[in-house]
């Protein structure tokens, strides 16, 4: 008979000490040490899970969609850090109070307070709170990314959750936080929202982790998505290009029979099984770029979610005309209206030389400023605001701005131009008065006049202009590429994200209205302002030879012009390369035959 004592002894042990070795992954140590539903913890249900859990490069982006069990992954990941190395801290932010309360009463008390991995020992009276948690000699912080949070807390490791929804400016502020640390790892996840912000921003500059399959039939590397080049389904006609076009009509003749839907080979049309993870791995597009790695879990990085699934969901979000919740959340994708957000391929369409080209003679040329502590700076030609010619694109602190302005003045003798007039409105007088007036500090407003703010002694003052419509000017001119860029210099990637941090949303019996996303949009607000240079001038001297150019654009940001439908699709696929096996040892190399 057994030693009742030494069972409870070998018990009590197992309960207390957790196992552990130098060479144990994250993930590994997951597995060997924590449950779920009363049952060891596995990657068996997600297995593209396993290398996310272990990698532990100080700085990661993964852009996910729902539903795939990350959100589980980065607690359990946290936990597991702050267990295994002894007195460290991990801030993990949500962006917002509500949130956060959700995930930590939901997610993470419950694996503290239950999971012999992380329960306190015994004689630990240290009180556990919703947004302080001990773990042996470590602490975990949870925050709905409060200012005071983010200045208060210093930090070996920072988790950022749903970073698209989170302010991006107390994303900064976190991350400042592990300055002081030997470790200074900060991971960020999400679900997407918009083309070239957030964590599809951060993704882009990263090494580019997908999850490849290679097909048994024919060998052929390639990453499934939900689109026509990888699902069939019987009764689809050949001419219809995209799901999201599928209408009710051809549902309700079931004609289209959704069951049949498969997952297939892009190369031999054989069907493709997602479970079978012996033949999937993370490869990475760009393994040289080894400050920022990144993972893209798309939906069919999982066989739990089939064809049936996104077929499912995709006319759910239709019926409630939310199709960017679709891309969103199902495929994992951001969402580009081009109506109401700039594309890339549009931006990159409007791109010239980056060399500053000399001033032609007898060429009108205005200026923008886009003012702070950082002024960005664009000059163009042209004699209308929907057609201009964009020379020089650069930027400067405050306190050069005036000299700076000066000199070009004298090199481009502009006729106009516009310059913010917040938040140093001193120095936007200054400038006025210095090009007398011909640069008229600007004030956005919802008027559709452009109109003459004067003073007591009946100077102009300022002009105001409407907001919408400058900005509309702007991107409906690189949409139907009437506005060109060039002069840029090294500036391109500012100018493409900074086009890109603004979308045009519609107001219901209103004017639609250009809503930052980042609040990195300072060059699509030079251009406005340039813009506004021009309309005043037209408007002020009716310039012989200058067309009187209507202002009130009411449709000029559904345009759609010549790009519309074109998507940027510079992803795997595009080259017969697909990339390399290893970040680290990029020894075997990915491609199509």
């Amino acid at each position: 008979m057994a030693n009742q004592f030494l069972m409870d002894l070998y018990s009590t042990a197992e309960g207390r000490y957790n196992k552990d070795s130098k060479d144990m992954t994250h993930g590994d140590w997951m597995c060997a040490n924590t449950s779920l539903n009363k049952r060891p913890f596995s990657f068996e249900r997600y297995p593209f899970q396993k290398q996310i859990a272990d990698d532990m490069h100080p700085s990661l982006d993964c852009i996910k969609p729902s539903q795939v069990g990350l959100t589980e992954i980065q607690i359990r990941k946290a936990l597991a850090i702050l267990s295994r190395i002894p007195n460290t801290s991990l801030i993990y932010t949500m962006p917002n109070e509500r949130m956060f309360k959700r995930i930590s009463k939901a997610r993470i008390q419950p694996l503290i307070n239950f999971d012999k991995a992380f329960r306190q020992e015994s004689g630990d009276k240290t009180k556990q709170s919703m947004d302080l948690m001990r773990i042996g000699t470590s602490f975990l912080y949870v925050t709905g990314s409060a200012e005071a949070d983010a200045t208060s807390i210093n930090a070996d490791f920072v988790f950022n959750d749903e970073i698209d929804l989170t302010d991006p400016s107390m994303l900064s502020l976190f991350n400042s936080r592990l300055q002081g640390s030997d470790h200074r790892v900060n991971q960020r996840f999400s679900t997407p929202t918009y083309e070239g912000v957030g964590v599809d921003r951060g993704y882009r500059r990263s090494d580019q982790h997908e999850y490849v399959i290679k097909c048994r039939c024919c060998n052929h590397y390639q990453i499934p998505v939900f689109s026509r080049a990888f699902v069939e389904v019987d009764g689809l006609p050949d001419d219809l290009e995209k799901f999201e076009d599928i209408s009710d009509n051809l549902i309700d003749s079931g004609q289209l029979d959704i069951q049949s839907a498969r997952v297939v080979c892009e190369k031999c049309r054989k069907p493709l099984n997602l479970a079978d993870y012996e033949n999937r791995e993370w490869v990475a597009k760009y393994p040289s770029r080894v400050l920022n790695r990144g993972y893209r879990i798309r939906t069919f990085s999982t066989h739990r979610l089939d064809p049936q699934y996104c077929f499912a969901q995709l006319f759910d979000y239709k019926s409630n005309d939310n199709l960017k919740g679709f891309y969103n959340t199902v495929k994992g994708e951001p969402y580009n209206n081009e109506d109401q957000k700039l594309s890339l391929s549009q931006i990159k369409l409007a791109m010239g030389s980056p060399a500053i080209p000399e001033p032609r003679q007898g060429e009108p040329h205005f200026i923008g400023i886009d003012m702070g502590v950082t002024c960005y700076i664009v000059v163009g030609c042209g004699t209308d605001p929907r057609k201009m010619r964009i020379i020089l694109a650069t930027y400067c602190h405050i306190d050069q701005l005036r000299g700076l302005v000066n000199k070009l003045d004298e090199q481009y003798h502009f006729v106009g131009g516009g310059l913010d007039r917040y938040p140093y409105t001193p120095t936007s007088n200054d400038i006025r008065n210095g090009s007398l007036g011909r640069i008229m500090p600007v004030h956005y407003t919802k008027s559709k006049e452009v109109a003459e703010e004067k003073n007591a002694l009946g100077e102009v003052d300022y002009i105001k202009v409407n907001r919408t419509d400058m900005l509309d000017h702007v991107a409906t001119g690189i949409r139907n590429l009437t506005w060109s860029i060039e002069g840029y210099t090294s500036n391109q990637d500012k100018i493409e994200s900074h086009l890109q941090d603004m979308i045009r949303e519609e107001v219901e019996e209103e004017q639609a209205v250009w809503v930052k996303l980042s609040g990195k949009d300072h060059f699509f607000h030079a251009m406005a302002y340039l813009a506004a240079g021009v309309s005043y001038k037209i408007i002020k001297d009716g310039l012989e030879g200058w067309v009187n150019v209507n202002t009130d654009f009411s449709n000029a940001g559904h345009g759609g012009g010549i790009l519309l439908g074109q998507q940027d699709n510079d992803i795997f696929g595009t080259t017969d390369l697909i990339g390399y096996s290893s970040s680290n040892n990029p020894t075997k190399i990915i491609r199509r035959y």
